[in-house]
């Protein structure tokens, strides 16, 4: 029986040197891969250097594919047949079930076929003409990704120390390619991803607190983009502090609730110190015991969607003419001051105002004039309200306002100061026709006052305050106009003259 041989190991060296350069600096991963395996073959004298990709490691076999060959003659070439495209190795054969848990473990093997014992693998390599044979996993990660393998069908070829040793460094150097070219598919995903969605992509380590950003999220951040680490605390700051009380707050709802998804829109304080919207989704993983585990997600910039909800909010809620709100922003209002509150909320009132006369104006100036009144008179309201009260126009001339945490006495000192404020203080018209450059036109308003009750029913109570400050209004306007009228006054007028025609004291059981 022929003698084993070995290969040159000073030879194998050369070429790794060699290959691995070219591996380095190659433009494309895979040409590298190419010259790496022409090197190894020429300095061994083998007959083919090959590597199979692990495409499925199943229960019964494995499933790879033939990717890479270099092969010393024609007739040893491999790769183009149709038997080694995406093809199956069933574990029938335990010779090769073991050589398959050493490969996962990052084990090499070199094969004497004459030495071998019976069974699928001896004829497979006998059907190929192998005589001798060595294979190294090439780990990825830590996993095993596929075989590099140099066949002899000319030598029985033994393979160890150096020689052996320089494959294992070649299959470690085309692991860290691999690796390397996953990591730039990646990010040239993510960039991509990130342009087209304009977003950011993050992810937290709950258990030591580290953070990975990407160079999109860094840049809208203010860091540079090779930035080595953002501390989790510093992340956060840039969060306005009220989002992020909420951000915590739904955390916490997806850990007690068992949820994996998180969305919520925040405000990022970005590198020039603004604020603008973005969404944050989020993915959840805790580990069986209800722990968080991971943490990670997206940031999308959503500042273009919030300005058009905002005008569209607008353009829903707010009197074109005037800038105040419209019925339909009084009622938002009313919810937002009123709804799903459950402690004893602070008295608030409905006035109604109506400008007195506002038609004389109208057929005197004409309807820009009485446009360019009705803005001048939401200024002023405007300017004599607090913060947290309300302002509307309801149509035509008439108004409404929203005053809360004042009593019945506080609240007739605010509706008489209004009231002083418009008839004591003339409105400058510019440009009127045949009057001079800023002519000042003097109005009265009349006031009506009801109290604003809070009931389950949001929408009857705010109906029942219209309609009494609308008949408040009413008696403002037939006592003379320029003057507040509250509903309550009428109701003990009422009461008062049905006392004085029966004989009774008002407020006693007739």
């Amino acid at each position: 029986m022929p003698v084993p041989v070995f290969p040159d190991d000073a030879r194998l060296l050369g070429a790794l040197a060699s290959g691995s350069r070219g591996l380095i600096n190659a433009r494309f991963w895979g040409d590298g891969v190419d010259a790496l395996l022409d090197e190894l073959g020429r300095a061994s004298g083998a007959s083919r250097v090959w590597i199979f990709q692990l495409l499925e490691l199943k229960q019964e076999g494995v499933v790879q594919d033939y990717v890479f060959e270099w092969a010393a003659a024609t007739h040893y070439r491999q790769l183009t047949q149709k038997r080694f495209r995406f093809f199956s190795t069933l574990f029938n054969d335990p010779v090769y079930q073991r050589i398959v848990a050493e490969r996962q473990r990052g084990e090499s093997q070199c094969f004497i076929t004459s030495e071998m014992p019976s069974g699928s693998l001896l004829k497979n390599l006998e059907s190929q003409g192998i005589l001798s044979m060595v294979t190294v996993p090439i780990m990825v990660d830590g996993q095993w990704w596929g075989t590099l393998g140099i066949d002899d069908c000319e030598r029985r070829l033994e393979w160890q120390g150096p020689g052996l040793q320089a494959l294992v460094v070649a299959a470690e150097l085309i692991a860290s390619a691999i690796y390397r070219h996953q990591l730039t598919s990646r990010r040239r995903q993510v960039e991509l991803f990130q342009q087209v969605a304009d977003c950011g992509i993050w992810e937290v380590d709950p258990h030591s607190g580290s953070t990975w950003c990407s160079r999109a999220l860094l840049n809208t951040l203010g860091y540079p983009d090779q930035y080595a680490r953002v501390p989790l605390r510093r992340l956060l700051a840039h969060i306005l502090r009220e989002d992020r009380l909420c951000f915590w707050s739904q955390l916490r709802t997806c850990l007690v609730d068992a949820s994996k998804n998180l969305r919520l829109d925040v405000r990022l304080i970005s590198k020039n110190g603004d604020t603008r919207w973005h969404e944050i989704v989020a993915e959840v993983v805790c580990d069986d015991s209800g722990r968080l585990e991971a943490l990670a997600g997206l940031v999308i910039d959503i500042s273009q969607r919030k300005q058009g909800e905002e005008r569209a909010m607008i353009a829903a809620e707010y009197d074109e003419l005037t800038g105040v709100l419209n019925r339909r922003g009084l009622t938002r209002h009313l919810a937002e001051t009123l709804g799903g509150v459950s402690e004893p909320l602070p008295p608030h009132h409905l006035l109604l105002v109506d400008i007195d006369h506002f038609k004389q104006i109208n057929d005197a100036y004409g309807h820009p004039a009485g446009d360019a009144l009705l803005r001048l008179l939401a200024e002023r309201l405007d300017k004599e309200l607090r913060s947290e009260d309300g302002l509307a126009r309801l149509g035509g001339e008439e108004f409404a306002i929203v005053v809360s945490g004042l009593n019945d006495q506080q609240v007739m000192q605010v509706a008489e100061r209004l009231r002083g404020r418009i008839a004591d203080t003339p409105f400058p018209l510019e440009s009127l026709p045949a009057k001079p450059p800023s002519h000042q036109v003097g109005i009265s308003i009349s006031i009506g006052v009801a109290g604003l009750s809070v009931g389950q029913d949001l929408s009857h109570s705010q109906a029942l305050a219209m309609a009494q400050a609308d008949q408040a209004l009413y008696a403002a306007k037939g006592g003379g106009r320029n003057r507040v009228v509250a509903y309550w006054q009428q109701s003990r007028e009422r009461q008062t003259s049905r006392a004085s025609t029966t004989g009774a004291e008002p407020g006693t059981a007739q």
